[in-house]
């Protein structure tokens, strides 16, 4: 079994990317920064870039050894609070986090997490798509218009049970990832994407499976890229969306061989 991956990232309409691919012999990741908004205090003198690239530092070591895909994640949470020193306040409930998507390949097996809206795409060997995500941000109770009343929705919520979970500042986030586990022989290739991809699927009518379309053309993820932007560009009312006009847009194609 050989696992062979491309990636591609492009930054969205924010002043850095704060998305990150990365991949290992065995193991893929991608991470989407949860960015609060401009202005807000989080506690914390590093950017959302900053704790993403720790993280991904963090999970990539851990992701060369063994344990549970929860465990290393848990783990690499912990080693990036450590990374703060003493100048910073990980408790804050907005501090910088991210959104995660991972698979390895374990025996037989591709173990994955997903935490936050990141997804992963699955193409079993008849060609059928499916795909793992977190959309408990989607469930959560409209926030209040007031800043006091918004501040503490988000400490009920965020990192909160029965809330919405980011990896980063809360090791017991990786408790509460969804994972799994599938048979390789199963599966021909999988899609690991932060939701600047999916905004395809979730607002211009793309299906899965025309995703794993394009993340499997000549030009692999850069495909995707372009063919969100595309959407973008020529979308004829982008103020009906929330957020960026151009998310950070990234994804990473693995073929099972």
């Amino acid at each position: 079994m050989t696992f062979e991956a491309k990636h591609g990232t492009a930054i969205g309409s924010g002043a850095e990317n704060q998305d990150l691919a990365l991949t290992g012999a065995d193991w893929a990741l991608v991470l989407d920064g949860a960015n609060p908004p401009a202005g807000v205090d989080t506690g914390c003198s590093h950017g959302v870039a900053w704790i993403v690239d720790r993280l991904g530092a963090h999970l990539g070591a851990g992701l060369d050894g063994a344990g549970t895909l929860a465990a290393i994640l848990r783990e690499a949470v912990i080693a990036t609070v450590a990374d703060h020193g003493p100048g910073c306040d990980t408790a804050h409930p907005r501090s910088p986090g991210a959104t995660v998507a991972l698979a390895r390949l374990v025996g037989d097996d591709l173990e994955w997490l997903v935490l936050g809206d990141a997804a992963i795409l699955f193409e079993d060997t008849t060609g059928r798509v499916a795909v793992e995500t977190d959309l408990r941000v989607n469930e959560l109770p409209e926030p209040p218009d007031t800043a006091e009343g918004l501040e503490a929705f988000i400490a009920r919520y965020r990192n909160q049970p029965g809330g919405a979970w980011f990896a980063g500042a809360v090791p017991e986030a990786a408790d509460h990832a969804f994972t799994g586990r599938q048979p390789i022989a199963e599966l021909r290739r999988i899609l690991l994407c932060t939701n600047g991809i999916t905004r395809l699927t979730g607002r211009y009518d793309y299906r899965d499976a025309d995703l794993m379309t394009l993340a499997t053309t000549n030009r692999g993820p850069e495909a995707l890229i372009d063919a969100v932007r595309g959407a973008e560009l020529t979308d004829p009312d982008p103020q009906r969306w929330e957020g960026k006009r151009h998310d950070d847009a990234t994804a990473v194609v693995v073929d099972l061989h």
